[in-house]
């Protein structure tokens, strides 16, 4: 482009290409919620009652790419589980960029929504159902900015590469963000297009997640028959010579863990985040004596399992180190404990991402969203705030593809009842993805 006032003006006819194109938006977003593309990995679910409806998704996801110009692939390691890949190949001399989103979602529970969770509905505001803030809403908005380039006749320098991957919800990165970088649809930056704000406002920037860990803490008791449980918990009666409940020796554990979160909420600070956000969560408990579930007799065997939200500054090795010692010092005070001590199982480590503060694609987007908003003098940034969970940022980083994570939803939503997402920010972050792309790839012009 050869002056600010030909820059502003493609920049407005990208904009004004997004508001045509908005309805068709919406009701994509709408078709591709009524596809329950449960994880079929997700624990709980029967993998055969839920596979191969992520490649639905993913299949109508490929055909947006298509009338973008893109060349696609569906890339797969499990049948049933396409991840899209598409690139619209660039003009040449311009840096890449990449737009990554996941098409899984998790189950909902029918019975605590008002409608069908997979209606999709669009109201006047917003488009519904599970899925529409956590991932579907990033993913066609992401798709409908390369249209909307195409439609404005722009031509970027550098590729623009797009992703709608499966497997992201239970941190399956292999057969879904993985597997589509190694089938080669990498970029120099990206962009994850995960829902980046709490509530009803613009998307807001994160360049940064928190760690997460999934483990769990198994315990053994001595079963005795119920109406013995007085002579158990009493130390001049028979005690823990005649039976053990492992409900009421947890909460020696559940209690350190607690005062763990505590005291990172005084010492685990970061500027992205505020304090007490990092978190150690009892998730799912079972409790119960060998071979039945009535309470006719002392719990002889409990499994808790846990998540973490941990400091993007402290690795994944420190936390397992740190929560491991906590509840090992606790269990040392505890005559049973300390000679039946808790049985971990760490199922999932999750690294934390951090952006490097260099990054060329930050001013990028930084610019783009203020733009989008209507501010083109750059005074309309958007507000920077650490992503609220996990994300394949960190695979992609991985992969050696730095990038940061925008896009619509709102967070409090996700994985929760009534989940949906504002039109506005919909159709905020598809202008604010094709004008990134041009301001990080260049752009040239067939008009």
């Amino acid at each position: 482009m050869s002056s600010p006032t030909l820059e502003q003006d493609l920049s407005q006819t990208v904009i004004d290409a997004v508001d045509r194109l908005a309805p068709q938006l919406v009701q994509t977003l709408s078709d591709a919620v009524r596809i329950p593309s449960i994880n079929p990995k997700y624990p709980g679910q029967e993998y055969d009652e839920h596979v191969g409806r992520e490649g639905e998704v993913s299949e109508l996801v490929a055909d947006l790419y298509r009338s973008a110009g893109a060349s696609v692939e569906l890339v797969a390691v499990e049948e049933g589980r396409d991840n899209a890949c598409g690139r619209i190949k660039g003009t040449g001399g311009g840096r890449s960029l990449l737009l990554n989103g996941h098409v899984d979602v998790v189950p909902a529970n029918y019975a605590k929504w008002k409608q069908d969770p997979f209606s999709g509905q669009i109201t006047d505001t917003a488009v519904h159902g599970r899925g529409a803030t956590d991932n579907k809403g990033g993913v066609i908005s992401a798709a409908f900015a390369a249209i909307a380039l195409v439609a404005a006749g722009v031509r970027l320098n550098g590729d623009l590469v797009l992703h709608a991957v499966v497997g992201e919800e239970v941190g399956d990165h292999e057969c879904g963000t993985t597997a589509a970088t190694a089938a080669g649809y990498t970029a120099d930056a990206a962009i994850v297009v995960e829902p980046t704000n709490f509530a009803d406002g613009a998307p807001n920037l994160s360049t940064v997640t928190p760690g997460g860990l999934w483990f769990s803490i198994t315990l053994a008791g001595k079963t005795a028959h119920s109406s013995l449980r007085g002579l158990t918990i009493h130390p001049t009666l028979e005690s823990e010579n005649l039976g053990v409940n492992t409900i009421d020796k947890y909460f020696t554990i559940y209690t350190a863990l607690r005062d763990l979160e505590h005291r990172w909420a005084r010492t685990d600070r970061h500027s992205h985040y505020v304090p007490g956000y990092f978190s150690v969560l009892p998730g799912v408990l079972e409790a119960h004596p060998v071979g039945f579930r009535v309470p006719f007799a002392l719990a002889d065997t409990l499994t808790v399992e846990y998540c973490v939200s941990h400091h993007p500054g402290r690795t994944n090795e420190e936390i397992v180190a740190e929560v491991e010692s906590v509840v090992r010092t606790a269990c040392a005070n505890d005559p049973w404990l300390s000679s039946h001590p808790p049985i971990f199982d760490w199922k999932l480590l999750w690294p934390p991402y951090n952006a490097p503060a260099e990054m060329d694609l930050i001013p990028a987007i930084v610019a783009a969203h203020s733009v989008a908003m209507g501010g083109t003098d750059g005074s309309r940034p958007p507000i920077r705030e650490g992503f609220f969970g996990l994300c394949d940022a960190t695979w992609l980083d991985e992969a050696g593809i730095p990038g940061v994570i925008y896009g619509p939803g709102i967070a409090l939503t996700a994985h929760a009842e009534e989940e949906f997402v504002p039109i506005h920010q919909l159709i905020t972050a598809a202008k604010t993805y094709a004008l990134t792309a041009m301001e990080y790839c260049g752009v040239s012009t067939s008009r």
